[in-house]
């Protein structure tokens, strides 16, 4: 019997659990939510431009209570200086186009805070009621975007407005960045520079160096340097360069600084210390020199008085004492320029102040070949003017043109020194044959540190010099280019007359030859001594003579003199010495003093020889100056 397998039996078996429905989302409700939950605010403004609804984080912005919104017009949420732009954004929100922009609303409590608004129209059944506003709180962001914007200003402003040149380079050596500086430190604008390589500003020889350091800026070193570059206009000036990496291997910074003039400076300063210690040492042996000069001066002079000397060697004894002349010119010439010289006008030749140049450079002149041509107006008159200012100008001249010829390919070079006079001015030409002035350069060479020359062979300063002396004495001084090629510069000064002193005394007549004088003549130079021995006894005086001051005091003492010739310079009592001590114990012979010395450019003796009102013979001496001194030391 088979059993048939029925259906499965439910009885024990407990019935499904039946969750309830929920009842079906509202959408509005579910919008409302929605809006009210968000973080930014929403308002909800009706044509009128009142407020109909907002959101709870529109309350928590405005700090009103939400109850209190709705009927606010929008005017008083917003801050009074951008009520007329939220109207405007809130018509054309209206017309149809959504608006983004950004204004200021007024809290409650009177606090402005700024906010981020997106405004679109509100249709509702075909209807337009009015407009949605999403307002968000950027007052936080704004200050920071503000205060990064003031910070990035203040250091743009800084990076333009530095004195010295910043540029920053990429890993190729190439400009990046520059600043309004480095435009003016290297004459080109920044947008033909950014993006070149640095190479081609820099000359062949230095360019090795800049690449090593540019090759330790890569490497994370900072360090500095010095180097020369080529500005736009040619011009080649010496810069310090300080480097770092803000991003290694990637850009490197420089601060460069345009050192030239102080390069300048330096090197004049030395230049004025060289001259000084020359100044010092030429003084020194000046003396030296005079002395043995006016010895042999004073013998050829009385070679030349000689009657019976033979032709032949009267032309030997004129060409000693031409020479001994020429010598103690060039002496003084070079005393006169090293010294450090007080500003002094005097009654002065121009075309003598020309002489006196050129015959300092007269060896150089010759050595190179260069031949020169004194043009001058022998009738200009003498002009009150400083003559040791003077002859550094026209040494200036001089030396410029010769240093411009050397550069001419010329065989034959010449310097043509012209002088004349236009109506109350003279007018002083130094013309050379040299290739001449760049016209771009004219009005440049005068200003302080220009040079053409290369770096190390001028300093700049002396047309600039030049320049400053010529304008103190009234004048003026400019270059151009001269028709048959060269360079001409034409100095102009003032014809000023010298007005006498009525305090000042006439020249007294010479002696008569019978008015026999004792003289002591007092020099430790033995060809001193003796020439003015030989002449003043062939003038009918009784001359003694010694070598020491000393001694002279003693024979004063024993004796009556009508003259003292006294050498300012001696071994045991010096001149000055031997005058303060006659001044006190023998006022008479005090007043019969004649120095002579080969010091006069020294200003302590000058002011000393001032203050006694005693006449001095300069050292190489004409004896003829002694006739003049002789009266006025017997009326002493």
């Amino acid at each position: 019997m088979s059993k048939s397998r029925g259906a499965a039996p439910t009885r024990g078996l407990r019935a499904p659990t039946m969750t309830p429905k929920r009842p079906a989302l509202d959408p509005l409700r579910v919008a409302a939510e929605i809006v009210a939950a968000l973080a930014d605010a929403v308002v909800v403004t009706g044509l009128d431009r009142k407020v109909l609804t907002a959101n709870r984080s529109a309350a928590e912005l405005f700090g009103r209570r939400l109850a209190d919104l709705p009927g606010t017009p929008i005017d008083d949420l917003v801050a009074a200086a951008e009520r007329q732009h939220v109207a405007e954004r809130e018509q054309r929100a209206v017309a149809g186009a959504q608006q983004r922009y950004e204004t200021t609303v007024v809290r409650a409590d009177g606090e402005e805070r700024n906010v981020a608004v997106s405004t679109t129209p509100l249709v509702l059944d075909g209807d337009l009621v009015g407009t949605v506003a999403t307002l968000r709180d950027i007052t936080e962001e704004k200050g920071a975007q503000d205060a990064l914007a003031r910070s990035e200003a203040r250091y743009r402003n800084l990076f333009e407005s530095a004195s010295d040149a910043i540029v920053t380079l990429d890993a190729n050596g190439r400009f990046t960045t520059f600043n309004h500086a480095a435009e003016n430190i290297s004459g080109y604008p920044r947008q033909e520079l950014v993006g070149q390589w640095f190479a081609p500003l820099l000359p062949d020889d230095e360019l090795p160096k800049a690449l090593m350091h540019f090759q330790k800026a890569l490497a994370g070193e900072t360090g500095l340097f010095e180097t020369t570059f080529i500005r736009k206009d040619g011009e080649y000036r010496t810069i310090q360069v300080t480097y770092s990496t803000p991003q290694k291997d990637e850009e490197v910074l420089c601060v460069i600084r345009d050192v030239t003039d102080q390069k300048m400076l330096q090197e004049q300063l030395i230049q004025s210390e060289k001259m000084s210690a020359i100044g010092q040492l030429v003084s020194g042996v000046a003396h030296e020199l005079n002395n043995p000069l006016a010895g042999i001066s004073a013998f050829a002079q009385l070679l030349l008085t000689e009657k019976r000397f033979p032709p032949d060697q009267r032309t030997a004894a004129e060409m000693i004492y031409a020479e001994a002349r020429r010598a103690s010119r060039i002496v003084q010439n070079l005393l006169t320029f090293a010294r450090q010289h007080k500003p002094e006008r005097t009654p002065t030749g121009v075309n003598q102040v020309l002489d006196d140049t050129l015959e300092l450079r007269g060896y150089e002149l010759r050595v190179r070949g260069i031949e020169v041509t004194r043009d001058y107006d022998e009738q200009i008159p003498e002009t009150m003017a400083d003559a040791h200012q003077l002859q550094q100008v026209f040494l200036n001249l001089v030396t410029n043109a010769e240093q411009a010829m050397e550069k001419s390919p010329r065989k034959s070079q010449r310097l043509i020194v012209r002088t004349r006079r236009t109506g109350a001015v003279i007018r002083i030409e130094v013309e050379d044959t040299g290739p001449g002035i760049p016209p771009n350069l004219l009005e440049r060479i005068f200003n302080p540190f220009f040079t053409t020359k290369p770096t190390g062979s001028g300093t700049g300063l002396g047309l600039s010099i030049s320049l400053g002396i010529v304008r103190e004495h009234e004048g003026r001084i400019w270059a151009e280019n001269a028709p048959q090629g060269g360079a001409r510069f034409i100095v102009e000064v003032p014809i000023v007359t010298h007005r006498a002193s009525s305090e000042a005394q006439a020249m007294l007549p010479l002696p008569p030859q019978g008015d026999r004088l004792q003289i002591l003549v007092v020099d430790d130079e033995a060809s001193v001594r003796v020439s003015l021995q030989r002449y003043l006894a062939g003038r009918g005086h009784e001359v003694e003579t010694t070598s020491s001051g000393r001694e002279a005091l003693g024979r004063l003492r024993e004796g009556k003199f009508d003259a003292v010739i006294v050498d300012m310079r001696m071994p045991d009592i010096s001149g000055e010495e031997l005058y303060r001590d006659l001044r006190t114990t023998d006022p008479d012979h005090a007043d019969r003093i004649i120095f002579t010395t080969g010091q006069l450019v020294d200003d302590e003796v000058r002011t000393f020889l001032a203050s006694t009102g005693r006449p001095c013979v300069p050292k190489p001496f004409e004896f003829a100056a002694f006739d003049q001194a002789l009266p006025a030391a017997r009326r002493g």
